[in-house]
């Protein structure tokens, strides 16, 4: 119920967000969107960049991940994770949701991460495993770099908590069995990271 009432707050929070931009006298020209910067980025490639790197993914590591997956699922599958989609909704609640509760931390989010990943052979969503993926981390600046991940959700008050630290508590639980708390680590430790924002299960 808890985790209802987050979703239904953060949505409402972009909602009227988007709503108080639109409405600020200082904006010189109307926008279809809440976003301050809506200008062509610089981040865009051409079809011949996306081609080219497309094919060098296909003959290259794209092959041994098939070859990957075929092995451990005993030639069931072959055809490793093509694309990852999610919806635009639930990425922008992300974002807002990592900016609130940024913001209540006074410390400012640069960006995200997007690690590469693969579900683990014993997932609980059977048709995920051994799949590749992707899951965001927020960043932000940390000894004058912009891209460090840092966990808000465990971060005291404009002092950012990296992610590796709590990255190696769990791994040293793992290693640590006897004495290991009875837990899921599936569902274990909370954090701000997101993998599942409804990608197309499965993946591919």
């Amino acid at each position: 119920m808890k985790t209802i009432y987050l979703m239904m707050f953060t949505v409402l929070f972009a909602v009227i967000s988007c709503k108080q931009t639109e409405k600020n006298p200082e904006i010189i020209r109307e926008k279809s969107n809440c976003y301050p910067n809506d200008s062509k980025p610089s981040q865009v490639i051409t079809y011949e960049e996306m081609a080219d790197m497309m094919e060098a993914f296909e003959n290259g590591p794209k092959k041994e991940l098939n070859k990957y997956l075929k092995k451990v699922t005993n030639g069931k599958d072959s055809v490793s994770t093509v694309y990852n989609w999610y919806k635009l909704e639930d990425l922008k609640q992300y974002i807002a949701y990592i900016e609130r509760i940024s913001k209540e931390k006074n410390i400012p989010v640069t960006g995200f991460r997007i690690y590469p990943s693969t579900y683990p052979k014993d997932y609980k969503e059977k048709e995920l495993r051994n799949l590749q993926t992707l899951f965001f981390t927020p960043t932000t600046t940390i000894d004058g770099n912009d891209d460090v991940a840092f966990e808000p959700l465990y971060s005291k008050n404009g002092e950012p908590a990296e992610i590796t630290q709590f990255l190696e508590k769990v791994k040293a639980k793992r290693l640590n069995k006897a004495s290991m708390i009875s837990v899921n680590l599936q569902e274990g430790l909370e954090s701000s990271s997101a993998n599942r924002i409804k990608p197309t299960p499965p993946p591919y």
